[in-house]
């Protein structure tokens, strides 16, 4: 609720009990408008208990959120802890462990060596090269 919502609020709240106020203390005055009073006392009834349930909502709601968010870390930790299990009884590189919806450790390709140098012919580095 933006800040401009909220005092508009209060400002509705703050009014309608000013209001209720005069309207009781000169109650023997305004006989005509007894039925206006009374809905307005439980529209204001009705209103301030609404934003009552709504702050206990929104606090249980962060709650909720706040133990959904510990669990989900909790799930995280286990998971690991059985991914670390799988692995160490099948090993990093079996294929077993795909059935655990785990990649295994792929085999490095073998490197082939590159010599430094040129490919020109007469290049000062492959004189260098043949040299030692």
């Amino acid at each position: 609720m933006s800040n401009r919502t909220k005092n508009s609020f209060v400002a509705a709240i703050a009014h309608w009990e000013a209001l209720l106020a005069g309207a009781e203390a000169n109650r023997d005055d305004l006989p005509a408008l007894e039925q206006y009073r009374a809905q307005l006392e439980a529209a204001l009834k009705d209103v301030q208990e609404a934003r009552a349930r709504r702050l206990s909502l929104q606090s249980e709601a962060l709650q909720v959120t706040q133990d959904l968010h510990a669990r989900v870390r909790l799930g995280r930790d286990l998971a690991a802890q059985l991914e670390s299990g799988v692995r160490l009884l099948y090993g990093r590189r079996s294929p077993k462990l795909a059935e655990f919806g785990m990649k295994a450790l792929l085999p490095r390709a073998a490197r082939a060596k590159v010599r430094p140098g040129c490919t020109v012919q007469g290049c000062p580095l492959e004189a260098s090269a043949t040299a030692k």
